[in-house]
């Protein structure tokens, strides 16, 4: 009876088998497939789902978390992929399973395809090489083109609202991904640029590769080319770099980086000034100590202590010098002082206070500055600074009525 049973084998024995044969089966290595996401999750970092055809046949699927992570797009139940795995026999209950090593959505390859021959094509135009727009550097307003809900319009808000209260903001609503979105962007960035802002931020968040497309659009990046104003890019995450951040004059990697760019602090003015001043100071130190030094030159030469003639003559040309220094002082120096009224003139007009000064006054709910009576509520307590002092008040009734 031992004899006979020894003919057999167990199970696992032969799962065994099974699996190596699959370990060291050449076509079974680095398969390339298509099909259909199915039960996609993510469980410990991988990734777990089936790969389904349209002859309903299927195979389960699973993805390291290494590889996962870096994968460039996010996939879900749904996905049509191409992907290249090993097929490989689980032991315990002798199933096959798919370990891929790559995967992107299905026909992507073709876009990037066509996106590179875009790239290539507007390359050669100069499109991406056009002079760069210089930004004023005392703007009024700036326009920005995003989607009016999501966190990218807030934060270049916040941001501006921060760093320079008197800067207006002029919303173009725009669709930033999906069928519409390039329509809606190329019609948001005509309307930015016949505005009277000083600069445009076209910016949205990040997000997959397709999502992102809308900003290679040939017709989007040719027009962004084109504006006569400064258009600073601020597309996806820092990594992502569409047609769009090669076509605009500045490309950062966030919405609040593109805010600090259309907007000097006020403390960066002063700075500026500062600096201007030094520089005025060394001019004026450098002129006078050159016109002393020939002074001295003169008034040591041995030819004015043998000859009263020569030392006459010399004389005359030391008044005239004397004469010339002082002019050329008094216009150096009233030239610098006239550009340090001017600046000081500009950044006195750009300060806060001023608006307080001539009546009006902020009003905050705890560190949040209210531009909107929808920001409030009933009873809620507010802080008015006015141009001295400040005042805590509690509001008793809210109205859309801007009569005073």
């Amino acid at each position: 009876m031992d004899e006979v049973e020894s003919n057999f084998l167990t199970v696992g024995t032969l799962n065994r088998y099974l699996s190596a044969k699959f370990v060291h089966d050449p076509y079974l290595k680095q398969v390339s497939l298509t099909g259909e996401i199915f039960g996609y999750k993510i469980s410990s970092g991988s990734a777990y789902f089936e790969l389904r055809d349209e002859d309903e046949s299927s195979i389960r699927a699973y993805v390291s978390p290494t590889i996962l992570r870096g994968f460039p797009f996010d996939f879900k139940s749904g996905d049509k992929v191409n992907l290249v795995a090993d097929v490989r026999l689980y032991g315990k209950r002798a199933y096959a399973s798919l370990f891929i090593f790559s995967m992107q959505p299905a026909g992507l390859g073709e876009l990037y395809l066509k996106l590179a021959e875009l790239k290539n094509k507007l390359t050669k135009e100069g499109i991406f090489n056009r002079p760069t727009k210089e930004l004023n550097y005392f703007p009024k307003k700036i326009a920005v083109i995003t989607s009016k809900t999501g966190a990218v319009i807030h934060d270049i808000s916040s941001t501006i609202g921060h760093r320079n209260p008197n800067l207006k903001i002029e919303l173009f609503e725009s669709s930033v991904q999906g069928d519409s979105a390039v329509k809606e962007l190329v019609s948001a960035v005509k309307k930015a640029d016949q505005s009277d802002a000083d600069a445009i931020i076209i910016a949205r968040g990040g997000g997959s590769t397709l999502d992102l497309w809308p900003f290679n659009d040939e017709q989007l990046v040719r027009l962004l080319s084109s504006l006569s104003k400064p258009v600073i890019s601020s597309i996806g995450h820092e990594t992502d770099v569409t047609l769009t951040d090669l076509a605009a004059d500045y490309r950062v990697e966030t919405p609040t980086a593109a805010a600090n760019k259309v907007t000097p602090a006020i403390l960066d003015y002063r700075n500026n000034l500062d600096q201007l001043t030094a520089l005025m100071s060394v001019d004026i130190k450098q002129l006078l100590q050159k016109n002393l030094n020939r002074f001295e030159y003169l008034a040591n030469s041995p030819a004015l202590k043998s000859f009263d003639q020569v030392f006459f003559n010399h004389e005359q040309k030391l008044q005239n010098l004397n004469l010339r220094l002082a002019n050329s002082f008094a216009g150096e120096f009233q030239k610098n002082i006239q550009q340090f009224a001017n600046l000081t003139a500009k950044l006195d007009a750009l300060s806060p206070l001023k608006v307080l000064d001539r009546g009006f006054s902020l009003t905050f709910k705890g560190d949040r500055l209210i531009k909107n009576a929808q920001q409030l509520k009933e009873k809620d307590h507010i802080k008015i600074l006015f141009a001295k002092g400040s005042a805590l008040a509690e509001i008793k009734e809210i109205s859309d009525d801007r009569r005073i």
